[in-house]
This record gives structure tokens, sequence and C-alpha cells, in this order.
């Protein structure tokens, strides 16, 4: 009997024992994470610089876990999907709502995981993008931005047109997205329709932009540069471009503005995906989430001057008087996403006919 008691009491003694060293693992937070790593594809810029300083850091202690970062901009992150979809290094990259379409069509990217993802459930719904494979997590506005010292203001787009601004015009590249914008303000001054309808109608537009020719003096590839140099006062007006472009440098004490266009303005909007089968997708999935955190909407809006896509934030002062939110001043603001699902095929044509127009 005393020796079944004690070889009893050993098996028991052993039991507890090994619970208790396996205790530590078991009670660590987040400890499935625990010396995983993921690669991320973020912007370049201030966005870049935020991630890098007040995301990463941050969300490295509480999972235990490794971020690499590399900032690029949206056709350079599509590229890089492309090459490496056989095999990703990537799981979690941000591109504008123009790549979204592209990368699901060439099943780059997977259906963001709701189960793992309680966040998405905040955000606003039209900001939920192609099907639940992307989730914005800032919008910025594009319009035109200007001199203060050498402009008023902006009322309308057709300023860009006025000819007191002979040579003094600054135009973003084809390359990138803000040109088709101008194209549909370009087609909507002309057609008198509004931005929504005057998508569907570009190839009148055309005839308006070569009139806004003589106005240009540069067509401009480097967005900082431009900045800078209409801080300087080398040209008066330039874009259209993003407000995360143009704010941070107004807030500093730069001589330059956006505009809010009597027209409306349009949507820059910066949206996270799961690249599919990603190496640590349920780390991915974690790092999606946190870009939609309320913490992270509210100190990146504040940081670059942008408009969450949650609900339910509130800003500062400063940035309340400039960001496009809540949704309703969205609203009044006219604020209009392309539907890049129409506009996408027509992309190559869109950038010849441009460089035909402003490049002679």
């Amino acid at each position: 009997m005393m020796d079944f008691d004690y070889k009893l009491s050993r098996r028991r003694a052993v039991t507890v024992l090994g619970a208790g060293l396996a205790a530590p693992m078991f009670f660590i937070r987040n400890g499935w994470a625990q010396a995983k790593s993921i690669n991320v594809g973020t912007y370049t810029g201030p966005q870049g610089e935020f991630i890098r300083r007040q995301v990463i850091p941050k969300f490295q202690s509480e999972f235990g876990c490794r971020v690499f970062q590399t900032e690029n901009v949206t056709l350079g992150q599509i590229a890089i999907l492309r090459t490496q979809k056989a095999n990703p290094t990537y799981s979690v990259m941000f591109m504008d709502d123009v790549g979204v379409p592209v990368a699901k069509d060439e099943d780059l990217i997977a259906p963001l995981p709701k189960d793992k993802m309680p966040n998405l459930a905040n955000v606003i719904p039209r900001f939920v993008l192609n099907d639940g494979y992307a989730a914005a997590f800032a919008v910025s506005t594009i319009a035109p931005f200007y001199n203060t010292q050498a402009v008023k203001s902006i009322e309308t787009w057709e300023d860009m047109w006025d000819p007191k601004y002979k040579g003094r015009v600054m135009l973003v590249t084809p390359k990138q997205t803000q040109s088709v914008q101008l194209l549909v303000a370009a087609t909507a001054l002309a057609t008198k329709k509004t931005f929504q309808e005057a998508q569907y109608l570009i190839d009148s537009g055309w005839e308006k932009m070569a009139a806004l020719k003589p106005n240009v003096q540069t067509v401009y590839d480097n967005n900082v540069t431009a900045v800078l140099q209409i801080a300087q006062g080398q040209a008066d007006i330039g874009g259209p471009d993003f407000s995360k472009t143009i704010m941070p440098y107004a807030m500093k004490k730069a001589p330059l503005a956006m505009s809010a266009p009597k027209e409306g303005v349009f949507g820059g909007v910066n949206t996270v995906t799961v690249v599919k089968n990603c190496p640590n997708p349920d780390l991915a999935a974690a790092f999606a989430n946190r870009m939609l955190d309320d913490g992270i909407q509210k100190a990146l809006a504040e940081y670059v001057f942008s408009a969450p896509t949650v609900k339910n934030i509130t800003l500062n002062a400063e940035t309340a008087a400039i960001a496009a939110y809540p949704e309703s001043r969205m609203d009044e603001m006219k604020l209009m996403t392309i539907d890049w699902s129409l506009i996408n095929p027509k992309r190559g044509a869109i950038v010849e006919k441009y460089n035909q127009v402003f490049g002679s």
C-alpha cells in the first residue's frame, strides 16, 4: 500500500512539475508569435517613417517577433509580388486602391481573414475594398496644391487653366495615378458632368487637357522635390497630389496649402493587404489588424494629416480642420474615389496620350 502511494505521489509530482515547466509558454501573451518574422512592404515618405517609428517597435515587443520593413510605391509593390508569386517572401503589402483589383485578379493577395482581424468590423464600409481583399487605413485628398505667397486660393479646378498662371504650373507625371484624377477633372469641366460621371467619359477630356499646356512649366516625377520647389516659389501651382505629401510641410510653416475646389476632391486611398500563400499568415493578419487599431488610426492621421478609415475617432483640432473626416465631411467635400476596375485597362493609353499632349 505504501509502495502504491509512493508511486502515485511521485507520478503526481512529475505531472505537476511538467505542468509547471510548460506554464510559462502557455501564459506568454501572443506566445504563438514568438521568434516568428514577416516582411512588410510599406509606403515611402512620412507614412513609411510613421510605420517604422510608431508601429513596428511596439508590435515587435508585444508579439515577440521581427518585422522587416521595405518602402516602395504601389507599382513597385505589385512588381515584387509578381516576381515572388510562386514563393512569396512578403506577408503584408501596402498599396493604393488602384493596385488592389490588379493584385486580386492576378491572385497575388488573399481575402482579409475577418476572424483574425476584429478591427475590420469598425472600418467605414466604403473602405473595405474589392470584396474584402483590402482595407483602407488612411485616406488623403487629391487636389491641386499651391504657394500661398503667390496664390490666394484655388476655388475651382478651372483655376489651373487661368492664363495668369502661364508657365507656373507643375504637373504630376502620368506614371503616377494622380494624373488620372486630373484627366477626370478636366473631363468634368469640359462636359459639365460630375466627377463620378466624368470618369466614364474621359476620352472627352483631352482637348481640355491640351488647353492646359501653356500653363505647364514641367511634369515632375519626384513629389517631394516638386513640393519644395513650389514652396521656394519656382512655380505657383502643383499636382494634383496627395494631402499626405503636402500637409506635413505646410504644417511646418512652408508657404503651401491644399485646395478644396468646389467641384470636389479625389480620395487617395491607402490600403493594407495580406499576400497570398505568405509566410506566417496569422502574424500577417495581426499586423494588418494593427493598422486598423483606433490608436494607430488617430496617431497616423495626426502625423500625416490624413483621414482615418474607422469610425468614431476624435482628431486633434489641427488635423480635424484639414482631414476629410468623419464620413459626413467626406460627403461635404464631394470626395470621390476612382473606379479603377474601369480605368486600369485604359492606363496604358492614358499614359501615352498624356505624354503626347505634354511631352513636346
